[in-house]
């Protein structure tokens, strides 16, 4: 049966990749050389991790049938992005300006593949888009975050922070910072010590699963990539598995035990046959990811560190790496990015603040109850020293250093989180105490999270 673009459409922006390539090859059986089929096959594919270097194909193919069109430049730009080839994601992000100079998408995405230079032709043409008064919303908002970046790369923190600010007026917010606080502590209540002992060794004996936590900036993806240039791991990037088992489970004690509590308290519910099932389901998916089970792979999302009890549940013999950064350096970084998706308390100093200590509170509490292995490194202990911090790492998930992780920059893996650019060069220092270039504007933060005193008390090693 024939696709239909119009659905095939509708499932790229319902972010329902598998179907959108499957109506899309539907069409291309039909007509191999439909364009818009062809680029949305290459952007679904990509989506669900498919090959970089074929969806950048497919994409070109495209390209070739209907030449010059802005999108179809920024898109392929994206893909070369995260694959690591950044020289042409630039030549194509500015050809994608070119074709569209109203292109505020286009604009943000640059800043996240380049650093800025002050004559760097694009900045004055960002300051035009932001004058014109017809943008909407969402451009606008893309335009600011890309100013900001330019600002903060050339020096000008004052004009750097004002556009970040009001990229952040511009999110819509449905994050309540009271009640995931109130949230926090019901975790703490229920993911005890007994808990865990009481589960212990029921879930798959795997030592494969090393996961990698820490606040969003804080320098997992470094880590990742330090870890990912060892030929025995697999980088698995930022997975949605453990998270959307967490919500299943969830959704069934409220369905079928009326669970009536918040987001933690229905862990001791859990059926352990279940939690057996979705380790093993989460090993397949990695295997069929990776091409083999590999012996070592990493899940870094941020959102694990809520979750860390139930891997624990799950993989007894995980291991739990946590990169912590400076407190300040870490929150300005979030304060100042513009993130794809989540992350709402990212965009008020004051949620920010709040939200780390309840960041800092869980991970104290995953320190006296966790039995599983972590590894606590800083993020600027390993940019003063790399090769100490990449062998620390190696030796804690238990394989023969390779020099290769020496060089974390020279990976080729594809890269998807806000640190394309910075992982793809030297491990650098620029961005440590970053904070002190807008120190005057972050007293709502400071007074969040504590004070200067409690925030030099965690950042002491």
């Amino acid at each position: 049966m024939a696709g239909d673009l119009q659905t095939a459409t509708a499932y790229l922006k319902a972010s329902r990749f598998l179907e959108a390539a499957k109506e899309c090859r539907a069409i291309l059986a039909k007509t191999p050389d439909q364009p818009d089929a062809l680029h949305f096959l290459g952007l679904a594919q990509w989506q669900i991790g498919g090959d970089a270097a074929e969806c950048a194909a497919l994409i070109k193919r495209a390209m070739r049938l209907v030449p010059e069109q802005s999108h179809m430049h920024h898109n392929l730009a994206a893909i070369l992005a995260s694959s690591g080839d950044l020289e042409e994601a630039e030549k194509q992000y500015r050809h994608a300006i070119t074709l569209n100079p109203k292109y505020a998408e286009a604009y943000f995405n640059l800043s996240g593949a380049v650093r800025f230079s002050a004559d760097d032709p694009s900045i004055p043409g960002m300051k035009s888009l932001y004058a014109d008064t017809t943008l909407t919303p969402m451009d606008r908002e893309f335009i600011c975050y890309a100013l900001s970046k330019a600002h903060d790369d050339t020096g000008k923190y004052e004009e750097a922070f004002h556009f970040a600010l009001e990229g952040s007026r511009f999110k819509s917010l449905s994050f309540n910072i009271e009640a995931f606080e109130r949230a926090i502590g019901e975790l703490r209540n229920t993911a005890t010590r007994r808990l865990l002992k009481a589960v212990a060794g029921r879930g798959h004996t795997s030592n494969a699963p090393v996961f990698i936590v820490g606040m969003p900036r804080s320098g997992t993806t470094l880590v990742e990539q330090i870890l990912s240039r060892h030929s025995d791991v697999y980088a698995g990037g930022e997975l949605q598995s453990i998270g959307s088992f967490h919500r299943s489970m969830q959704a069934m004690a409220i369905k079928q035990l009326g669970y009536k509590g918040m987001d933690f308290g229905f862990w001791p519910l859990i059926p352990h046959e279940l939690i057996n099932s979705a380790a093993g389901g989460f090993l397949q998916f990695i295997e069929n990811r990776a091409g083999t089970a590999p012996i070592r792979f990493t899940d870094k999302m941020p959102s694990n560190t809520l979750y860390l009890g139930l891997i624990a549940m799950m993989f007894p013999n995980a291991r739990i790496i946590h990169v912590r950064r400076h407190p300040l350096d870490t929150c300005v970084s979030c304060f100042m990015q513009r993130f794809r998706d989540g992350q709402e308390f990212s965009y008020r100093l004051d949620w920010l603040g709040r939200y780390y200590r309840a960041y800092v509170s869980v991970m104290e509490h995953w320190r006296n109850v966790l039995p599983l292995d972590i590894l606590e490194i800083r993020y600027e202990d390993i940019v003063a020293d790399p090769e100490q911090g990449a062998r620390k790492l190696i030796s804690f998930v238990d394989l023969a250093w390779q020099p290769a992780c020496a060089d974390p920059s020279a990976g080729t893996r594809d890269v998807r989180t806000a640190s394309r650019w910075q992982v793809r060069q030297p491990v650098y220092k620029s961005s440590v105490a970053r904070w002190r270039h807008y120190q005057s504007y972050l007293s709502p933060l400071i007074e969040a999270l504590g004070g200067m005193e409690w925030i030099d008390a965690q950042h002491s090693p």
